[in-house]
C-alpha cells in the first residue's frame, strides 16, 4: 500500500512534474494534455468528449495513485514533463490530448464521444514564436520562425509578416488565429471545436488535421485587383481624342487558369482594342481581341506582393 497524497484544489490545476506518479485527477471540467505531458500511460475514465491526436489503442495500465488531485476543480493542464509516470483522469467534461502527449498507452473508458486522429508533433513545444496555455489570452508575432501553438480556450493571436513556412497548432475551443504575410506556407493542426484560423491572401495553407467539429480555416483569396495593371476605364480615359490602341485587363470567371493550368483564386483576361476615341469614349472600333489571353496569380507578370515594404520594392527595381 502506498502513501497517497491527496489535497483539495480549487480552480485551475497545472501539473508541472512535481507531483508523485501515478497521478489521478478527479472530476475536473476540461483537461488539456500538452506534448510530452505524460511520460507513462494515460487512462481517461468516463469523459464526455475526447479529442486526441495520440493513438487510442488502449492497453494503459495505471496503478493506485500516489497523488490525487480533487476538489472544486475547473480546468486541468499537464505541461511538458508535467507527469513523470502514469496518469488517470476521471469524470472530465472535455479532454484534449495533443500530438506526442503520452509516452505510453492511451485508454479511453466510457466516453460519450471520441474524435481521434494519429498525428505526429510538427515541432518541439518550445520552438513556437507564440505559445499560449490557459484561458482567454492574447499574443502576437512579426516575422515568425516557427509558428503558433495555443492550448485552452478563447485565445486570440495575430501573426504578421510571415516569410517562412510555419505551423499553427490549436488545441481546445473558441480560439481565433490570424496569419498574414507573403510567399510562405501555413500548416494548420486543429484539435477541438469552434476554432478559427484566418490565413492571408499571399500565403498558402494546408489543413493537416481537423480533429473535432465546427472548426474553420478561412484562406482568403488572392485579390484579382493585384493582377490588373490597367482597368478598362483607365485605358479609355488615357486614350483621350483620336485613333488609339489600348490594352486593359478585366476579371475572368474561370476556376482554372487556361494559361498555366493551375487552380486559381484570381484570373484576368488581357484585352486589346483599337478605336477612335472622343474624350475617352470609343465611337468607332477598328479592331478588338476576340480571344483574350488569360493569366492568374501563379503566372501573371503583374502578380506582386502588396506587403512588400518600400525598401523591398526599391531593391526589386534596382
Amino acid at each position: 500500500m502506498t502513501d497517497q497524497t491527496s489535497e483539495p484544489y480549487d480552480g485551475d490545476v497545472t501539473l508541472t512534474g512535481h507531483e508523485d506518479a501515478p497521478v489521478a485527477v478527479r472530476d475536473p471540467e476540461d483537461v488539456f494534455i500538452r506534448a510530452d505531458g505524460v511520460a507513462g500511460d494515460l487512462e481517461l475514465r468516463n469523459p464526455e468528449y475526447v479529442f486526441t491526436h495520440y493513438r487510442t489503442g488502449g492497453g494503459a495500465d495505471v496503478g493506485d495513485p500516489e497523488t490525487v488531485v480533487r476538489g472544486d476543480l475547473e480546468d486541468g493542464y499537464a505541461e511538458p514533463e508535467g507527469v513523470t509516470g502514469d496518469a488517470a483522469v476521471a469524470d472530465a467534461e472535455d479532454v484534449f490530448v495533443s500530438a506526442g502527449a503520452v509516452g505510453g498507452h492511451l485508454s479511453v473508458v466510457g466516453p460519450e464521444n471520441v474524435y481521434a486522429d494519429e498525428v505526429e508533433p510538427p515541432r518541439d513545444p518550445g520552438d513556437y514564436d507564440v505559445s499560449l496555455t490557459g484561458w482567454k489570452q492574447s499574443g502576437s508575432s512579426s516575422d515568425p520562425d516557427a509558428g503558433v501553438r495555443v492550448t485552452g480556450a478563447h485565445h486570440e493571436v495575430t501573426v504578421e509578416r510571415t516569410r517562412t513556412d510555419i505551423d499553427v497548432y490549436v488545441a481546445g475551443h473558441d480560439h481565433e488565429i490570424e496569419i498574414t504575410g507573403r510567399s510562405a506556407s501555413v500548416s494548420v493542426y486543429l484539435l477541438g471545436y469552434d476554432n478559427t484560423v484566418t490565413v492571408g491572401p499571399y500565403l498558402d495553407s494546408e489543413v493537416v488535421a481537423d480533429t473535432g467539429f465546427d472548426n474553420e480555416v478561412d484562406a482568403q483569396p488572392y485579390p484579382v485587383e493585384d493582377l490588373i495593371e490597367t482597368t478598362k476605364e483607365e485605358a479609355f480615359d488615357r486614350a483621350g481624342f483620336g485613333r488609339r490602341k489600348v490594352t486593359y485587363q478585366v476579371p475572368a470567371d474561370d476556376d482554372w487558369c487556361p494559361n498555366c493550368g493551375e487552380p486559381a483564386d484570381a484570373i484576368v483576361a488581357r484585352h486589346q482594342m483599337e478605336a477612335l476615341f472622343v474624350f475617352g469614349h470609343p465611337i468607332r472600333t477598328y479592331e478588338r481581341s476576340t480571344n483574350p489571353a488569360k493569366e492568374c496569380e501563379h503566372c501573371s507578370r503583374s502578380a506582386f506582393d502588396a506587403e512588400l515594404t518600400e525598401s523591398e520594392r526599391k531593391d526589386v527595381l534596382r
